[in-house]
């Protein structure tokens, strides 16, 4: 298995029986073991999740997508390595940047800081 990244998106065999593009959240210190953790995408009713703030729109090829999805940040979930099937791409830099920030108000992260 090759170095696994934050950032990147990988088709990914979850454990309900699917598979879907996710997002690797987990920082690089602590994509070497065998969990990682993962933010999965959809391609459902995209124009409706785009306007949410736990949703990142991704366009189609962006990070070698194939089809237009959002990144679902309140899915996220810890997945074994193996279960990554195939690489996509690397979501830059601002891009992660938006999808790291919906995980913070996904977890009210900003509202506990100013308490």
């Amino acid at each position: 298995m090759p170095e696994i990244r934050q950032g990147e998106l990988w088709l990914t065999s979850f454990h309900e029986g699917w598979e879907r593009p996710s997002d690797v959240l987990s920082r690089n210190e602590l994509n070497k073991g065998r969990l990682i953790l993962v933010a999965p995408c959809t391609t459902s009713r995209i124009e409706e999740r785009r306007k949410l703030p736990n949703h990142i729109y991704l366009a189609k090829g962006e990070a070698g997508l194939p089809e237009e999805s959002v990144v679902q940040s309140h899915l996220v979930q810890p997945v074994e390595v193996d279960s990554l099937l195939q690489k996509y791409g690397e979501i830059p830099g601002p891009k992660l940047a938006e999808v790291l920030l919906a995980l913070a108000w996904t977890t009210a992260l900003f509202d506990r800081i100013t308490e």
